[in-house]
């Protein structure tokens, strides 16, 4: 850059205006955003204002004249500086003398030193721009940089001399070389200075004063333009210390920093340019000046300095430490502040300014949580991508905005934040948009977790994640100049410990196994911004052959060759690898792994290391291998066979499986014993109600006034859990706001295991109960994996049906609990000729060739079984497609049939199927189920399908597009074709998911296979069957709208409702210690507390400071006060949870209060804790002694009328929990936060 010759430097250590005593107080760290000074309006005039105010000849600015000696230099020395480069550098860029005058850009090309700051004021000072250019970027990026800006000049350091002259021979731009030190030396003595300007100081300050580029890591560089009003307002926005900077300046986060120093008048050491960032550098400057207060850097400083005790303690002795420019990894920020160190995230672009920062009080340790200030909040929009993930966007006339991307104005970030699970308006960076890898099978994956974990380890220099669009994840670690491994293999083994505890944190499908951890040397090349930061995408285009390579590796065989007991140790061995928190006394060698809840993922990962271990004698392992061989036995059965190039041994064919466990369930049912009872309604067991037609099934039944009760078995930890789930799945299809409390309160929830053999996993007094109420059981659930075999279903759907039919023997009834279960059409879409009776299939081949539909109808035969052989009620409901509800239109986006759809939008084209569609809405097949399980006459099996048919092609699309979708009509294999070219990233364009699964169903030229349905016993039984009409306008209309509100958009949540608020209100008399209870919930959990106490009128607390009980009418009146203090709380609080002390002692109480969720827009879960005790005496023991230490309006005298109209709860009532209130206080407390913890999933 240019040199400038300095005056002698000062000596002496520099006068530092200010705090004199060198400690920042509480007033000195707020943030500073006042605009009171009305001198400057542009970069040029702030410098002048500081070089003529009272602090002219205090230091500002530290830079090294060599290593880390520094020399300062005050605001006047600058100005002189700025005044002589200004001069020559008018030679050949000419001077703005008016505002009328063009302005013209100057690119700036150098490291980041003392004498490019000046060079870049020195073009402020002619008037012009500064095009600021990272010295990290291609020649491609200059040229582009150069050419969207028209830059006219571009002045480079001796360094960049070529390439300097490469840009000006690709571009019309002025090639000027650095100035010398002579040349301002002379300048300097003979005081030269610029011709006076008459510039509008109002029309310039709307000029740009820098251009400040992106970094390009998906693409070209972007110029970002900052005007001098934008820019002065974002350096106004201060902490008003002493600081150091490590940023280059051509950075925005580095020339910020700068720039708010000398607005601030505070002085500012610059990192030497000319020295690599290291520990040692760092530390120099750190321990030879005290008097530093702020340290501001990229986290990669920050893990310098953390490594080492030395550092940590130089860091906490620093009133903040402030970083920028990319995330700090998780651990690396633990650890500083864990030793003392106040670190503070700094958010903020390039194209907004600064934001916000986590600056907050010291006892607060979520330093990774920014906060954005009272003048921010109206100018920002938080817009959710996924349940819990939000991309921020800066609206307009926030003042440092300088960029826009969205039609309002508005500039969309592309980064991603998570809210604070407690504290208002705290926000933790989780990504950026660009950085989530989608995997292949659609999951998003965060990689900057487990790159931060991997990055933490002082062998590691730098980590980056990769498999977009691959089955699993993988990662590059390169190994850092001082790592102590001797191997690739003991790098691994240093950092693995630390990934397997992130894993243990992590969605399955975010599994980093340790083979697809991958070592580079230490001078491994790869591409940098200028914040140190790995660009992602060139990273990726630079290692697309090694990543290549590792999968390709995935599917070359092993060398190792074993069978038999050695091969199932082996493969137990694996298994337990890839499922770490399976116990290995559950894996047997026949156990059907699925059983054990081995997911998709990790089969493939199971796949990949036999691929990698076994010699299978170059013979291929099918991709469903895993689920076709089940078990550790099938599997080294089959691949023996493979290896050796046999057919599997004496292998059963599919039907004659059906037929084994057929019989194997249908054995031996008991006979039902009759018990004479009065009849009391209906009380019905329903499987499934957290899916979408065992959801409207409930609601179906709770509005019936013949049912009392409904018991969903839920496989959950809890009764709280099953009763969440529940909850959830009703409020994610707009299903719990249709039903009374009273309705509500029939639908009891409870944890189950249907595989169960001992009482369904139920506790044996519940189990006891529902064989003394149970009249029906309605079984929709089973699992929907349709790559399982047949026997991966026998577990918890075969078994778990004999258990439900053994329960509906022996409940103590006059008669066997009827039975109804949910098969499918699947069961029989193979059936020969076009008609499938109501009746079970000639042939057990007639079911669709996967598990799922082989094990529904072994399913079919063992419940007909059941009824023939014991005189029960045992019907199947054979149900076909069904769609979305009639009301809102609700349909899984993610089926076949919606994602078909969908093609709509993303590739504009549907196909012309020849299909005839019997399609019944979700609503209408849950009343018909209802109908037909209830009825007291019907037959043994019944397809519950539409007889209305509609044709796709003549009736479903012309629907559609009159329902507002625009598309082209395509043949099917030109649709399908259109489809495998179009946009390969699932979360851009899902439908391209299921393409080979469209393949095999219409890649062809055949004509569409037609069934049709005999519907009469099912239609006599089920009069909403009877009326259901075909498809209709109004219908698409609704799932259409759906899908595009819900689930196309681009910030479409993935999930079906937001996360649920639990409410939980600790009753009882008074004197039982509801207050002492909630307080203590207050400091074990951090969630707020309402007292109820303090929501009484003036005249109720009267009356009971007279020992005058209260009437139901005070009640009322109450009760609506703490309802409403509730709602208003729930929506200004970001807490999980609520506790609220209510004696709430009567049901009807309990009734009104839960109405709140009704009332809200956002699902809450209410609990309530009784706190029970009956002993009056010892209740009034315990007001006595409270009115001793305070005042308060209740008196012992009011125990015995609350004990007189206190109601225990109902057998309905499954939302109580009664809690023993007379043991010690500790015990009392420890019982309390036990149940909360349970009720808060912790």
């Amino acid at each position: 850059m240019a040199a400038v010759t300095l005056q002698p430097p000062i000596a002496t250590a520099p006068h530092l205006p200010g705090n004199e005593s060198g400690v920042a107080t509480a007033t000195s760290l707020s943030l500073d955003r006042h605009f009171t000074e009305q001198d400057f309006q542009t970069i040029d005039g702030l410098l002048k204002t500081r070089a003529n105010g009272s602090l002219a000849n205090e230091s500002i600015v530290a830079y090294p004249s060599t290593g880390t000696e520094y020399t300062y230099y005050t605001p006047r020395q600058l100005d002189t500086f700025v005044e002589a480069a200004a001069v020559i550098l008018s030679r050949v860029i000419p001077q703005r003398r008016s505002s009328e005058d063009p302005v013209q850009v100057v690119g700036l090309l150098g490291p980041s030193d003392f004498e490019y700051l000046i060079t870049l004021l020195a073009v402020t000072r002619l008037g012009h721009t500064v095009l600021l250019l990272s010295t990290r970027i291609a020649e491609d990026a200059y040229v582009s940089l150069v050419e969207s800006t028209s830059a006219s000049y571009l002045i480079a350091h001796k360094s960049f001399e070529k390439m300097g002259q490469k840009i000006a021979e690709r571009t019309k731009i002025v090639h000027q070389e650095a100035l010398s030190r002579d040349q301002y030396d002379n300048l300097t003595a003979s005081k030269q200075s610029l011709p006076a300007a008459y510039l509008d100081g109002a029309r310039e300050a709307s000029n740009i004063c820098w251009v400040i580029h992106s970094s390009g890591s998906t693409g070209h560089p972007k110029p970002i333009y900052q005007t001098h009003s934008g820019a002065l307002k974002n350096y106004a926005n201060n902490f008003g210390l002493r600081g150091f900077i490590t940023l280059p300046l051509f950075h925005a986060h580095g020339i910020s920093c700068l720039f708010r120093a000398v607005h601030s008048q505070k002085l500012i050491y610059m990192y030497n340019a000319n020295l690599p960032l290291t520990a040692p550098h760092l530390m120099a400057t750190l321990q030879e000046h005290q008097e530093i207060e702020v340290l501001y850097g990229v986290p990669y400083a920050l893990k310098l300095l953390s490594e080492s005790e030395e550092g940590l303690k130089a860091l906490s002795r620093l009133e903040l430490v402030m970083f920028g420019g990319s995330s700090c990894p998780k651990p690396i920020g633990d650890t500083l502040v864990q030793n003392g160190v106040r670190l503070v995230s700094h958010y903020g672009t390039t194209e907004t300014g600064q934001l916000m920062t986590s600056f907050r009080d010291r006892s607060d340790l979520d330093w990774d949580y920014v906060r954005p200030g009272p003048s921010l909040l109206p100018y920002l929009r938080w817009e959710e991508q996924s349940t819990g993930i939000y991309e921020l966007c800066v609206l307009e006339g926030w003042p440092s905005k300088v960029a826009s991307n969205r039609p309002d104005n508005s500039y969309a970030t592309k980064d991603l934040f998570e809210k604070h699970p407690t504290t208002p308006n705290a926000w933790r960076y989780y990504a950026r948009q660009d950085d989530t890898l989608v995997l292949e099978n659609g999951e998003k994956a965060n990689p900057l977790v487990i790159e931060g974990v991997a990055r933490n380890n002082s062998n590691v220099a730098e980590a980056i994640a990769f498999g977009a669009n691959k089955p699993r994840l993988g990662m590059f670690v390169v190994a850092s100049d001082s790592c102590n491994a001797k191997t690739n293999e003991e790098l691994v083994d240093m950092i693995f410990p630390a990934i397997e505890k992130c894993n243990a944190e992590s969605p399955a499908y975010a599994y980093m196994s340790r083979d697809m951890i991958h070592v580079l040397p230490s001078d491994a090349v790869y591409r940098k911004t200028d914040k140190g930061t790995v660009i992602r995408s060139a990273f990726y285009r630079d290692y697309q052959s090694q990543i290549d390579h590792i999968y390709d590796v995935e599917v070359a065989e092993g060398e190792r060759v074993c069978e038999g007991d050695e091969l199932i140790d082996l493969l137990r061995q694996q298994l337990l690898e890839v499922a770490p928190a399976l116990e290995p006394a559950s894996v047997e060698d026949q156990t059907d792994i699925f059983s054990l809840g081995i997911d998709s993922l990790q089969s493939i990962r199971l796949r990949t290391m036999i691929l990698k271990t076994l010699y299978l004698g170059g013979q291929k392992l099918s991709q469903n291998f895993v689920f076709e061989n089940p078990s550790l036995r099938a599997m080294a059965d089959a691949l023996t066979c493979i290896r050796l190039g046999q057919a599997p041994k004496e292998e059963l064919t599919v039907e004659q499986r059906m037929s084994a466990l057929i019989e194997k369930y249908s054995a031996n049912f008991e006979s039902h014993v009759p018990v004479a009872r009065q009849a009391d309604g209906e009380h019905i067991i329903v499987t499934g109600a957290t899916g979408s037609l065992g959801a409207h099934v409930v609601v179906q039944l709770a509005r019936s006034e013949d049912v009392r009760a409904i018991y969903c078995l839920v496989r959950a930890s809890s009764v709280h859990s099953a009763r969440r789930r529940v909850y959830q799945s009703l409020r994610a299809r707009g299903l719990s706001y249709e039903l009374s409390p009273a309705q509500e309160g029939k639908i009891i929830a409870l944890p189950a295991d249907l595989g169960s053999e001992i009482r369904l996993g139920l506790e044996e007094s519940t189990y006891a109960n529902l064989l003394d109420s149970v009249t029906g059981v309605m079984h929709c659930a089973w699992s929907v994996n349709f790559n399982w075999a047949l026997e991966s279903f026998e577990g918890s759907c075969i078994a778990g049906t004999r258990n439900l039919l053994d329960l509906s023997l022996r409940v103590r009834q006059p008669v066997p609990a009827k039975f109804s279960f949910c098969s499918s059409v699947s069961t029989v879409a193979r059936t020969p000729g076009h008609w499938v009776p109501e009746a079970l299939p000639d042939s057990l081949s007639y079911a669709q060739n996967m598990g799922y539909a082989q094990s529904k109808l072994v399913t079919e035969h063992i419940i007909n079984r059941a009824a023939h052989q014991t005189g029960m009620t045992a019907r199947v409901l054979r149900v076909g497609q069904i769609i979305g509800d009639t009301t809102r239109g609700i349909w899984n986006a993610t089926e076949a049939i919606p994602m078909i759809l969908q093609c709509a939008e993303t590739i504009h084209a549907l196909p012309k199927l020849e299909d005839l569609l019997s399609w019944t809405p979700v609503d209408t097949v849950a009343s018909s189920v209802v109908d037909l399980t209830l009825a007291p006459a019907a037959g043994e099996v019944l397809n519950v399908t539409n007889s209305t048919l509609s044709h796709w092609t003549h009736d479903l699309l012309p629907l559609l597009k009159q329902a507002g979708l625009d598309f082209e009509e395509l043949n099917q294999r030109e649709w399908l074709s259109r489809l495998r070219d179009s946009n390969p990233d699932p979360k851009l364009n899902p439908p391209i998911k299921l393409v080979e699964f469209f393949a095999s169903k219409y890649d062809h030229d055949n004509p569409s296979r037609v069934l049709l349905y005999d519907t009469k016993k099912a239609q006599a039984a089920a009069p909403s069957l009877r009326q259901a009409e075909g498809l209709t306008l109004d219908l698409a209309t609704r799932f259409i709208s759906y899908f595009r509100r819900e689930c196309w958009g681009s910030s479409a949540v993935s999930s079906l409702s937001p996360k649920c608020r639990e409410v939980i209100f600790l009753t009882g008399v008074c004197g039982s210690g509801k207050s002492t209870a909630a307080q203590a919930l207050a400091r074990r959990f951090n969630i707020p507390v309402i007292e109820g106490d303090e929501m009484h009128s003036h005249l109720a607390r009267e009356k009971m400071a007279k020992s005058i009980p209260l009437q139901d009418d005070d009640r009322w009146d109450w009760i609506a006060h703490i309802r409403g203090a509730l709602m208003d709380r729930l929506q200004h609080s970001t807490a999980p949870a609520i506790a609220v002390t209510c004696s709430a002692l009567r049901s009807v109480y309990r009734d009104e209060l839960r109405r709140l969720p009704q009332l809200l827009d956002f699902p809450v879960m209410i609990t309530f804790l009784c706190l029970s005790i009956g002993d009056e005496a010892q209740l009034e023991a315990r007001l006595v002694a409270r009115s001793a230490n305070e005042s308060h309006y209740m008196q012992s005298t009011m125990v015995a009328s609350q004990l007189a109209i206190q109601e225990p709860p109902s057998e309905l009532e499954s939302d109580v929990i009664a809690l023993d209130a007379t043991l010690s206080k500790p015990d009392m407390l420890e019982a309390v936060e036990d149940t909360v913890r349970l009720i808060l999933d912790l």
